[in-house]
């Protein structure tokens, strides 16, 4: 039973805002700060496009590439 109550009190205790997660014990304190990434299949998306274009050099697409990315992980 102590067990089922300690579950139901830490529960409780938990912040359930987005991107932000606060868990608080008796003798300690958890604070994660997540970040939100973006969908992983819109980017493979984007490059695949991207490699397909015959029309640009490699150079070029290279530096797409790089500020298709840099977007990403923003």
């Amino acid at each position: 039973m102590d067990n089922q109550e300690d579950k139901d009190i830490l529960r409780d205790k938990i912040n359930t805002m987005p991107n932000y997660k606060k868990i608080t014990t008796d003798n300690m304190e958890i604070t994660l700060f997540i970040k939100k990434q973006k969908n992983p299949a819109e980017l493979l998306e984007k490059l695949y496009i991207l490699r397909n274009n015959d029309k640009l050099s490699n150079q070029e697409k290279n530096e797409i590439a790089k500020k298709i990315m840099m977007d990403f992980m923003r």
